[in-house]
Parts: C-alpha cells; structure tokens; sequence
C-alpha cells in the first residue's frame, strides 16, 4: 500500500511536471509570435509614415513644377524662342505627371499597408481569443488533477 501510494504521488508529479512543460513551451511558441506580429506592425506604421510623407513631397513638387509651368508660358508669350519654351512647358507636364502617379502609387501602397496592418490586428486579436480559450481549457485540468 506504502508503495503504491509512493509510485501514485510520483506519477502525479511526473504528470504536473509534463504539463506545466507543455503549457510553458506553448506560451513561449504564443509570445514569440505575438512580438513577431507586434514588431511587423510597427514596421508597417513605419513605412507607412514614410510613404505618406512622401506622397506630400510628390504633391507640392507637382505644385511646384505647375506653377513654373504657368510662369514659362506667361514669360514664353511674344518672344522668338516660344517652341523651345513648349518643349520645357511639356517636359514639366510629363513631370508633374510622373510625380502624380509616384504620390498615387505611394497613397495605394499606404493604402496597402494600413490593410495589412488592421489584418495583422485582427489575427492577432484572434489568437488572443484563442490563447485565453486555451487557458481556460487548461485550467480546470490543473484543477482537478490536483
């Protein structure tokens, strides 16, 4: 009886020491990625700041390069080098122009990135639910095998 009482209390032990180690190595496997998410995140604001600054760059360069614009054809009126005056209003049209698809596609990216960062949230968000399901599911286990 001496014996069987010793062999049950050292498999209760070996039991508790198993799962103490699973749930311990399951929550270090839950915070690694949760800091891996968190850090991509906040990587993802990052470039996103950037990218929208950017985009205001690209849009006061385009004002900028519309106001030279209307100055050249103000200055280009009446005098004998107006076509090589067209040629410089067009190149900066073509300029402002690029400069408007370079702050659209810099907006689209940002646009982009925002997505992915609510969608990185969201699957972080759940894995909360279901990190806390789980340790509501472990704790009556501990409970009762104690």
């Amino acid at each position: 009886a001496v014996v069987s009482t010793q062999s049950t209390g050292r498999l209760f032990r070996a039991q508790r020491n198993f799962y103490i180690t699973g749930i311990s190595l399951f929550l270090l496997i839950v915070l690694r990625t949760m800091l891996s998410r968190v850090s991509q995140v906040a990587r993802l604001e990052a470039n996103n700041e950037a990218i929208q600054k950017q985009a205001v760059s690209a849009g006061s360069m385009n004002k900028t390069l519309l106001e030279e614009n209307a100055a050249l054809k103000k200055l280009s009126e009446g005098k004998e080098d107006l076509l090589e005056d067209i040629k410089k209003v067009e190149e900066l049209k073509d300029a402002a122009k690029a400069a408007e698809r370079k702050a659209e596609q810099s907006k689209a990216d940002a646009d982009a990135m925002r997505k992915q960062s609510e969608n990185l949230t969201m699957e972080y968000d759940r894995l909360l639910v279901e990190h806390q399901k789980l340790q509501d599911a472990c704790m009556p286990t501990d409970k009762k095998s104690e």
